[in-house]
């Protein structure tokens, strides 16, 4: 199990970086860019800015000190929460688990909505 109780970057870089234990890279990237495309959605929703992109660093060279969520505003990371319970249901079940236990430490209920 990942330690998620240092945040949102942390539990990236560690599925990113630790061999993916829990799915392939390339279909993890592809489900983070679904999240940031959700989250963008979302965002765009509920705060009206169109010109608002949410994007993580995900793919960038293996640098590990990279800041993979990079610079998010309090409305970015409140939408990228929301998008990952939106997309909770495509994860594999321990993926699924890392991703819960992040939501939990944030706050959120784990439910999708």
């Amino acid at each position: 199990m990942v330690n998620s109780k240092g945040g949102l970057n942390e539990l990236l870089a560690a599925m990113l970086h630790n061999e993916n234990r829990y799915i392939p890279k390339p279909e993890l990237k592809q489900l983070l860019h679904r999240i940031e495309e959700d989250a963008t959605e979302i965002y765009h929703t509920k705060y009206g800015s169109e010109d608002t992109k949410i994007k993580f660093n995900i793919d960038s060279n293996e640098d590990s000190d990279v800041v993979l969520v990079g610079r998010q505003s309090a409305k970015s990371l409140e939408c990228i929460r929301k998008s990952i319970k939106k997309n909770l249901h495509l994860m594999q079940e321990s993926m699924r688990t890392e991703f819960e236990g992040y939501l939990i430490l944030c706050g959120e209920g784990i439910n999708p909505t």
